[in-house]
């Protein structure tokens, strides 16, 4: 018995399928023109720059940023340091830039209130020295000045000897300003043992030695 072999054709492949049999294609076409959300947009391919795995699933993402870092040290101190102690808020101002640029965060607010605290707090001390201290301290040496030449006036006997008595009491008014050769003009008045007064104008320095004016 003779055995025919009948040649056999190869088939071709079938098609692989690129959506689930249970979608209609005319869905598939409709699903594929469907605009993108307008909220979140679409989703960037996996590789792309702007694809960032790991963040918030938020519109902005950007503004939770560093919101795991420790918080930024308080600039206060800095503008207290400088305001008393002037030059020597730096101090305070580099120990907190640099706590600040280790929990990275902004290094520029320690140096501002620096800055803006040094050229305030030198406005205030010179205008309170100018117009406090320095008045207060002129004040004090004309006192001592005064007390100084009425020692001089009631001790030294010209004043006895011009009025021809002995002085029971008396006292010397500063009048006017100090001149710049260090005199300053007084007015002494003085009550004699004999009921009478008298008055001198007289000129001194601040350490009391004094003359009578014409």
């Amino acid at each position: 018995m003779t055995t025919v072999q009948t040649p056999q054709t190869p088939h071709e492949p079938l098609p692989y399928p690129v959506s689930p049999p249970w979608i209609d294609t005319a869905e598939a076409a409709a699903t594929e023109e469907l605009e993108p959300l307008p909220f979140g947009g679409v989703v960037p391919p996996y590789g792309s720059p702007s694809n960032k795995h790991g963040q918030l699933l938020v519109r902005f993402p950007h503004e939770m940023t560093g919101s795991a870092r420790p918080d930024a040290p308080s600039w206060r101190p800095v503008v207290a340091w400088t305001f008393l102690f002037s030059l020597l808020g730096v101090v305070s101002a580099m120990q907190r830039s640099r706590k600040a640029r280790a929990y990275g965060r902004r290094r520029a607010p320690y140096w501002v209130a620096f800055v803006v605290t040094a050229v305030a707090g030198g406005a205030f001390w010179t205008a309170l020295a100018v117009d406090v201290v320095l008045p207060l301290h002129r004040t004090q040496v004309e006192d001592q000045a005064t007390e100084a030449v009425q020692e001089k006036v009631f001790g030294d006997g010209r004043v006895e000897a011009a009025v021809g008595t002995t002085v029971k009491t008396g006292a010397c008014v500063p009048v006017g300003d100090r001149g710049a050769d260090g005199l300053r003009r007084y007015d002494c008045t003085f009550l004699l043992t004999d009921g009478r007064s008298a008055l001198m104008t007289i000129e001194a320095d601040a350490r009391g030695s004094w003359e009578t004016t014409k």
